[in-house]
């Protein structure tokens, strides 16, 4: 095997999708370990966690430090069209789930209807920009529980977007916050007199939501 092949693979860096779903697999593994323990009559689960459960704390400060991700939008932009390579879908309705796995897609739909994309675990990377709209308001759910969302915003819509995030970083539009409890909304000019409109609603437990 190429040696620059494996040297590619032994240099994961800290904030890279894979290193986010290990990092947070091996959490929810974990849990699951523990509960089935505590099951099993092995051990007491609510003793262990009311015992450590600040190295939980610790964990989730480490991880949210170490992925700390620069706050440029052209290379956010880049990194969508690089790693994400989303697949082109034309349906007017968006109706995608997963369990474990990433959602990409890049909508050219020219009645977008709206719709829900969500999954437990994975990423979703979604491109909005070459839509148009069905005539009235349209909604779009965006949700999950572990992973990063990238959504380039419509160009062509007016929309407005609500994001909130328990975990991580949220990032609109190159204004970067980080920490818990994160909410955003943004509304993109000429939405509020419109009547075809796009109301985006963008939530997340833990990782990074990113627009633009």
């Amino acid at each position: 095997m190429n040696a620059s092949v494996i040297n590619r693979r032994e240099e994961m860096p800290a904030n890279s999708p894979a290193s986010r779903r290990m990092f947070w697999g091996g959490i929810m593994i974990l849990f699951g370990v523990l509960f089935l323990l505590d099951n099993l009559r092995m051990l007491d689960f609510g003793e262990v966690i009311s015992n450590f459960w600040p190295l939980i704390l610790v964990a989730i400060g480490v991880k949210i430090i170490l992925s700390r991700k620069s706050a440029d939008q052209e290379v956010w932009q880049e990194q969508f069209k690089s790693d994400a390579n989303p697949v082109g879908f034309s349906t007017d309705y968006l109706s995608e789930s997963r369990f474990i796995g990433d959602i990409n897609l890049q909508m050219t739909s020219q009645a977008f209807q709206g719709g829900t994309a969500s999954n437990f675990i994975g990423d979703i990377n979604l491109d909005l920009s070459g839509i148009t709209l069905a005539e009235g308001q349209r909604n779009l759910t965006i949700s999950g529980f572990i992973g990063d969302i990238t959504l380039v915003a419509p160009k062509n819509v007016p929309y407005s977007i609500s994001a909130s995030l328990a975990i991580g970083d949220l990032v609109m539009f190159g204004r970067k916050e980080d920490g818990v409890g994160l909410n955003r909304t943004h509304k993109s000019a000429g939405f509020d007199e419109a009547i075809t409109r796009l109301n985006i609603r963008i939530s997340f437990f833990i990782g990074d939501i990113k627009v633009f």
